[in-house]
């Protein structure tokens, strides 16, 4: 591939599949972490770019005859980088939702254990998260990793030119209800992975309840803090195996969701 001996036309339909791809690997899941080195991400952009172009060209993806049209004045040109940009922003942002979900879990469970103060710095996030939400992400890393859970966002990557043309910009109803779904759905996973987690806190919290009042002596507070962190540890153990498993499920049903929702934007 020889950029200077390429056309005009040819030049522009690359700088816009590089602006729709950098977009994605900036917000991506993994390939976009805030602990990636920005220069490790513009050299995978020009890579995958790259790569992809004449793939593209040759399954019909994207057709550089389209340059002429949109390129004709400078509102065009700029209405389709900012097209190119708004792809990369929704897809994107749509494929953290469910890393979103597990993460605010790990916080709701770090609350019932009294861990909610046993925080320190995520470089993930660049902010300050409780353990448990560190410790979740990264389980959800590995998993999402174990099922090649990257080689299905490259694959998405390369879907999207074919199901969102070049210069696309339709935000329509149906796009804002799929996108409203995809984010339900991903907050109902949160509240079902955090949900055996609160029942058996209520229940320590009940029991506690109980002592108090039969024993005023005891000094509860100690006790339900240091207990809380026991038995939370323990449900996490023996729960362990059902959160990958929802993890497996929630992962497949959430590149369906991601597929139907590329659908929707591109108004096929």
């Amino acid at each position: 591939m020889v950029f200077t001996n390429w056309s005009p036309n040819e030049l522009l339909s690359f700088f816009m599949v590089l602006i729709r791809i950098s977009t994605l690997i900036i917000l991506l899941p993994i390939f976009g972490d805030k602990a990636v080195p920005g220069t490790i991400k513009i050299i995978l952009s020009l890579t995958v770019s790259a790569v992809l172009f004449p793939i593209l060209r040759e399954n019909g993806s994207i057709h550089i005859a389209d340059a002429n049209e949109w390129s004709s004045t400078t509102g065009k040109l700029l209405m389709t980088l900012a097209s190119e940009l708004m792809v990369g922003l929704a897809i994107g942002f749509a494929s953290q939702l469910v890393f979103h979900s597990i993460q605010a879990a790990g916080d709701f469970m770090s609350q019932f254990m009294g861990m909610s103060m046993a925080s320190q710095y995520d470089p993930h996030t660049q902010s300050q998260t409780v353990v448990m939400g560190q410790l979740l992400n990264a389980l959800a890393m590995l998993t999402f990793l174990s099922i090649d859970g990257h080689h299905m966002l490259f694959r998405a990557m390369v879907e999207s030119f074919h199901l969102i043309p070049q210069g696309h910009f339709v935000m329509g109803e149906a796009f804002k209800n799929s996108l409203i779904s995809m984010t339900g759905n991903t907050i109902l996973f949160g509240v079902q992975l955090a949900a055996p987690m609160a029942a058996c806190m209520m229940l320590v919290n009940i029991v506690y309840g109980i002592f108090g009042k039969a024993l005023p002596q005891l000094n509860i507070l100690t006790l339900s803090m240091a207990s809380g962190v026991l038995v939370g540890g323990f449900v996490l153990m023996i729960s362990y195996p059902s959160i990958q498993n929802g993890m497996v499920n929630v992962f497949q049903t959430y590149f369906d969701d991601l597929k139907q929702f590329m659908v929707v934007y591109g108004g096929k």
